[in-house]
């Protein structure tokens, strides 16, 4: 299976997108739900004369569904409802009686909603959002928190699960599957999940989290491409589609918010930014979303989240810190605030000296002599 600002470089970009963690912010959950049940499917299969039920998720928009084998059993074709109720004829293409893992593919006309998979493995004590079928009741939301994570990797949650919500997707706050459920005892805290990583041990397959992976990586630096040859509209076309496909990435968002700042869109720009933020809250997409509400005279907003990118500074380089100090000092100096503009154009200087970059680290002392004399 196959499956704007200059400040940001192709090395930031792809650095990120191979970095599938947590994030700081989570969605409410009813954002969460309102956006990740559309993923979720209801499974049929024949057994003897009656039938087994029970959940997936599409994990593919192209038609790949991720479920436990105990749902498929031995079975090559099952019945598969999705949440707009629409139902597939579904084919089994892989599966682990060990791992209990099922993956079922189906022919759509058009490409689905699907939920991103987690590479990184969650913690005890974080929340995790269960969304199946118990007891036939579909597309059911349950809240917990991850209680117990044995050594291989098994997850014990608190989150509802009883017959039928097995195989359905384990999420955390950002909407992300870190478990596939495998089933749970009613009434009880002992309810379980298999690990999203184990997605790699179903036959047949190259893993569906390094392919999520490979195909970010593969808009990411296709619209890095076009950012290079000023090709912005084709840009924004290519991030438009790998958002529809992958609507939980953070990455995709703050390259996009990039190509419509070059493109002047400073509110859709904005947007994108703070869906970005949400996700996975990074310098970069920080600092890109001050220099926008700069542009937009939202001085307040453009000072809160310099600092807040002064701050965090996850996976920056000396350059791009200097230059959230160095713009802040400019946009405190516009402001009137001369001793906290002289204590930012220092910090920058310091910064470009200490990558020997002599170019910025003059322009930071010539800023700090002009505000000293006036």
């Amino acid at each position: 299976m196959k499956l704007a600002f200059k400040t940001f470089t192709a090395l930031n970009t792809l650095a990120l997108s191979l970095g599938l963690t947590h994030a700081a912010l989570a969605l409410d959950p009813a954002t969460l739900y309102q956006r990740s049940s559309p993923a979720v499917v209801s499974i049929s299969a024949p057994d003897g004369k009656a039938s087994k039920y029970g959940s997936g998720f599409i994990a593919d928009p192209r038609g790949f569904i991720l479920t436990n084998y105990h749902v498929v059993g031995k079975n090559q074709r099952v019945a598969v409802k999705l949440a707009n109720g629409s139902i597939y004829t579904g084919v089994v293409v892989s599966r682990s009686a060990q791992v209990d893992l099922a993956l079922i593919q189906i022919r759509p006309k058009k490409t689905l909603p699907s939920l991103n998979i987690q590479g990184v493995p969650p913690r005890v004590g974080q929340k995790a959002y269960a969304i199946g079928d118990p007891r036939g009741l579909e597309r059911s939301l349950s809240d917990g928190i991850i209680s117990r994570i044995d050594r291989s990797g098994l997850i014990q949650f608190t989150a509802t699960a009883s017959f039928g919500s097995s195989g359905g997707p384990l999420l955390n706050e950002d909407g992300q599957v870190i478990g596939i459920v495998q089933g749970g005892n009613p009434g009880t805290n002992l309810n379980f999940a298999i690990p999203a990583a184990a997605i790699n041990s179903l036959p047949g397959q190259r893993g569906l989290v390094a392919q999520q992976r490979q195909q970010i990586g593969h808009y990411t630096l296709a619209s890095n491409l076009q950012f290079r040859q000023g090709n912005y509209q084709k840009m924004l076309a290519i991030l438009n589609e790998g958002i529809r496909r992958y609507p939980n990435n953070a990455l995709l968002y703050l390259n996009r918010g990039t190509a419509k700042t070059a493109l002047r869109d400073y509110q859709g720009a904005k947007s994108d930014y703070s869906r970005s933020i949400q996700l996975q809250p990074t310098s970069l997409a920080y600092s890109n979303r001050a220099k926008v509400h700069a542009i937009l005279k939202q001085q307040q907003q453009a000072l809160e989240d310099f600092t807040q990118a002064i701050r965090i500074n996850q996976g920056w380089g000396g350059s791009n810190l200097g230059a959230a100090f160095y713009s802040r000092g400019d946009l405190q100096a516009r402001l009137g605030n001369t001793k906290s503009a002289i204590a930012d154009f220092k910090a920058a200087a310091k910064f470009y000296q200490k990558i020997g970059n002599a170019e910025r680290y003059r322009a930071a002392l010539d800023r700090i002599t002009l505000i000293s004399t006036q």
